[in-house]
């Protein structure tokens, strides 16, 4: 069964109503200029709140995104939250995986191209650039050896998550823009409707 991950969740309501229809993993954006940046005492009362609402229960995973922060940095806000997974989108290297030292999903923009994958890293994530709601040609993952499980990222929606699935296989898919208003407020028809047809 695809995992469901929504990401840039910045508010408490947002977050129950994600959980409750079953998402997997949610994602707050530690990244200062993103649209969807939730500060860090925002993010960190929402996990014990989202604990009993995910269903099933205790179930859900919360990721931090981060890009270019400093290990300790990202140490610090993971013990703050309560994060599962740390999320990386910049030039962290191997060192820096390791200096974190908590589950990493490392992140790889797709442009053309399939990028070399190798890390360390227990995820990775198949983008077209961070929060730019594009698409990229699915058909490149096929040379992917799946060596680690991934995410499927950018441009996913309610209207294509079903061949995006079908086409790719991802262990994950990976939604922020495709279930918004705006950037950072969830459309809560949206994400019903995405999760139905995951799990569809």
């Amino acid at each position: 069964m695809t995992k469901v991950k929504i990401c840039g969740i910045t508010n408490a309501e947002d977050a129950q109503f994600c959980a409750e229809q079953g998402a997997d993993f949610l994602g707050f954006v530690f990244v200062r200029s993103s649209p969807r940046y939730v500060d860090v005492w925002t993010a960190a009362a929402m996990p014990p709140l989202l604990k009993a609402a995910a269903q099933p229960p205790q179930s859900i995973r919360f990721v931090g995104v981060f890009r270019d922060e400093e290990p300790s940095r990202i140490r610090e806000i993971a013990a703050q939250v309560g994060l599962d997974f740390v999320q990386l989108h910049g030039s962290e290297s191997e060192d820096d995986i390791e200096e974190i030292g908590l589950p990493v999903i490392r992140a790889f923009r797709v442009d053309g191209a399939l990028p070399d994958t190798a890390t360390s890293a227990d995820w990775v994530m198949f983008d077209s650039g961070g929060g730019t709601g594009r698409t990229f040609d699915w058909s490149l993952l096929a040379k992917y050896p799946r060596t680690k499980p991934f995410f499927l990222a950018g441009g996913i929606t309610p209207d294509n998550v079903a061949e995006a699935i079908r086409v790719v296989r991802p262990d994950a898919i990976d939604v922020a823009s495709g279930v918004e208003r705006a950037p950072g407020v969830k459309d809560h028809e949206k994400v019903r409707a995405l999760i139905a047809r995951v799990r569809g």
